[in-house]
Parts: C-alpha cells; structure tokens; sequence
C-alpha cells in the first residue's frame, strides 16, 4: 500500500504547507469566545439582513448582521450593555420582525484572552503526552526504530489533520462566517484522540509485525501492518461517520459546524494513519541510521 512511499512523503507534506499558508494569508474569522464581544441568534418573520442592518443604524451601536437558516440572523457586536441589547430587541420588535430571541452571549475581552491561552495550553500538554505515551508504549521495538520515532510521527500525522481542518473552517469563515470558537477546539481535541487513536492500531499491528519476523526491512514490514489493519481503520471510520452524519441532520444548528469539523477530522484521520504516519516514520527511522 504505501511501497510508493516517496509519493506518500511528499503528498501530505504539501497539504501541510497549503493549508498553513490559507491559514496565514486568509486568516480565521474568530469567535466572540477568542475576541470578546456578543453575539446575538434571533428567530424572524422573515427579515431582510439588509432592511434588519438599516434599522438597527439607528441604535447607533457598531454591528454585523449575518442570514442563518430558517428565518434566523445572528447578530455579532462589540460586548454590549443591557440597555443596548434591549435597544436591539425594542427596534425589531416595534418593526414587527423578530419571533424569538435564541441565544444571548457576551464575553468580555479578558475572558477572551484567558480562553486563546488554554486553548493553546491544552493542545500543547495533550502533544506532549501523546509523544511520551507512544514512546512507553512502543519501548519494545528499540532495536528497530527509536521508541520516541513512533510518537512523533504520530504527532505529526495528527498535525497533518488539524491543519487540513483548520484551513477548512479558515475557508468556511470567509465564505460563510463560520467562527473558530472554544466548540471548534473541543472539536480539534476530539479529532487529535481519534487521529491518534487509530494510528496506535496500526503501529501496534507494526510492532507485532516485526516481532513476528525481524528479518524483513523496515519498509516491508510497515506496507503489511498497514495492509492488515486496512480493514479495521475503514470499518471504524464509516461507524464514526454514520453516527456523525445522522447528528447533523438531526442535530440543530447549535452543533452543526461541531459536527463538520468532526467529520472532516475522521475523514483525514483515518488517512493519515494510513498514509501519513508509516511514511513518516520510515523516514524518522532512516534518519537515524
């Protein structure tokens, strides 16, 4: 499966690169969770986000409007005060627009910051272990490739994959003001233990592999771990998509952008443990001889 591995070397890390860089030049619409602010999710009778921006000028309050689906609008600001927040509301409702308010959120500047500095704590201690469990776990084949290989490469499989998400969901924000929010990063922890998840089972059936025949190259004894776990790894991403696929559909729009990033996460995910992790960590091995 992956006796091309030169192919399979280069092609994630393009995808690495592509994605860092619509990352970099497009940058991502963040949330209010990041950025402070408040965000506002009204059900209407059918407004206009044109007419529904005309009339809140006159709140003179600084406001984006933004069309959801059925009927809805989601209103984002700076952190705004009860009386402009009822300013708000009084001016729909005078207009006759608004049915019902479905969600009010305000988070202020600092709350923002303190939650942008353990979201990236919690990705960085979560990298860390990943490395440090697979290196325990792995100890047994030191005599084939350095224990701490496998957890890096690993890593760096899961890397591929948060990035790809991420340039999805950078993509999904200029087109359709999709936010990264702390439920996007709930998201990216979820897909970093599945990534991680299911490139252990096939590093797992490598190291039985090689205890089983030792005197075959490395190459060979990644192609048929990959080979035999093959099966497992489609079988268990077509489970998780199921499940996912039927939650958005069902799930409201509260969870939807959750349950897409959870979706593109399983879909490069079992990839990567396919097609990225083994290759990598071919050359990690060979780099070190």
């Amino acid at each position: 499966m992956i006796k091309h591995i030169k192919v399979w070397f280069v092609l994630p890390l393009v995808t690495i690169i592509v994605a860092a860089a619509i990352v970099i030049i497009i940058k991502p619409t963040w949330g209010i969770d990041f950025t402070g602010g408040s965000l506002m999710e009204l059900d209407t009778n059918n407004a206009n986000v044109e007419t529904t921006r005309a009339l809140l000028n006159e709140t003179n309050i600084s406001l984006s409007v933004q069309a959801s689906k059925d009927n809805r609008i989601i209103i984002k600001a700076e952190p705004l005060t009860e009386e402009q927040h009822s300013a708000i509301i009084s001016v729909l409702n005078r207009e006759n627009l608004l049915k019902e308010e479905l969600r009010f959120e305000s988070i202020g500047p600092t709350i923002g910051a303190e939650l942008r500095r353990k979201s990236v704590i919690a990705l960085s201690l979560a990298v860390i272990m990943l490395i440090v469990y697979l290196a325990y776990t792995f100890r047994q084949v030191s005599g084939f490739v350095a224990p701490w290989k496998l957890g890096l490469a690993a890593v760096y499989a899961s890397v591929h994959d948060l990035l790809f998400v991420l340039a999805l969901f950078v993509v999904l924000g200029r087109l359709y003001g999709v936010p990264i929010d702390t439920m996007f990063i709930t998201a990216i922890l979820a897909i970093l233990g599945y990534s991680v998840n299911d490139t252990i089972v096939i590093f797992n059936r490598f190291k039985t592999e090689w205890l089983a025949s030792r005197g075959d190259d490395l190459l060979t004894v990644l192609d048929r771990a990959n080979t035999k776990s093959l099966t497992r790894s489609l079988n268990t991403g077509w489970a998780t998509l199921l499940v996912l696929f039927v939650l958005l559909a069902i799930g409201g729009v509260t969870i939807k952008w959750f349950i897409v990033a959870l979706i593109a996460g399983t879909i490069v995910g079992t990839y990567s443990s396919i097609f990225v992790a083994p290759p990598i960590l071919f050359y990690l091995a060979k780099f070190g001889k």
